[in-house]
């Protein structure tokens, strides 16, 4: 896999940023000042020279990088998620489901505008995801997914595909390949977020 060196070289900041503000304030003199003002344009300069340049990384430093890129993002929903309104539902999927039955199932969830959710990369591999849903998209122009491990730890989910209805602080779990239509169905006859259901089956008809 060939990773952007610019990529790895954010990622360093990233962390190294964080590293900073977990520690104990100390005391920098001006001359420590100028110097680290200094690396930084020289950081930046190499970074700018290094734009669209990729390089091969030994397969253990390319593990880590994507453990590193996925810690973040996973770090960042993470956060994010303790402010955000709970979703009406979510779909969660996988980029390994094979592409005759994938295709049917975005579609199926965005004409209910649920997004699509991943776990994670297709393979831990940005290139990877990104190969695939370019593929994805060259047969659905609309094709789309989100990634965010966190809902699938909220949810317990444990196996795709899967739909989730919430409502307030309770959900539904259906698990299987049902359209969302008949999911939806299920969970406003015997669920205990009847009403989102309800709701939205009814949003989908009159958007029809």
């Amino acid at each position: 896999m060939n990773i952007p060196l610019t990529t790895a070289l954010a990622l360093s900041a990233a962390l190294l940023c964080a590293s900073a503000q977990a520690a104990e304030q100390t005391v920098i003199s001006g001359s420590d000042m100028t110097y680290m003002k200094q690396q930084q344009r020289e950081l930046e300069l190499f970074k700018s020279q290094l734009q669209g340049t990729n390089i091969t990384l030994p397969d253990a430093q390319q593990g880590r990088v994507a453990q590193m890129q996925n810690e973040i993002a996973a770090a960042q929903a993470d956060q994010n998620s303790a402010s955000r309104p709970a979703p009406r539902a979510v779909y969660f999927v996988s980029l390994g489901i094979p592409e005759k039955g994938l295709l049917p199932m975005l579609a199926d969830a965005r004409r209910f505008g649920i997004p699509a959710t991943l776990r994670g990369l297709l393979n831990n591999d940005f290139r990877q995801t990104a190969e695939k849903m370019f593929e994805l998209s060259k047969k659905d122009k609309q094709a789309g997914v989100q990634i965010d491990p966190t809902l699938y730890h909220q949810y317990g989910i444990k196996a795709v595909p899967a739909l989730v209805v919430t409502c307030g602080g309770k959900f539904d779990v259906l698990y299987g390949s049902l359209p969302v239509q008949q999911a939806l169905e299920e969970v406003k006859q015997r669920g205990d977020c009847a009403g989102t259901a309800a709701q939205m089956l009814q949003g989908a008809e009159g958007a029809r």
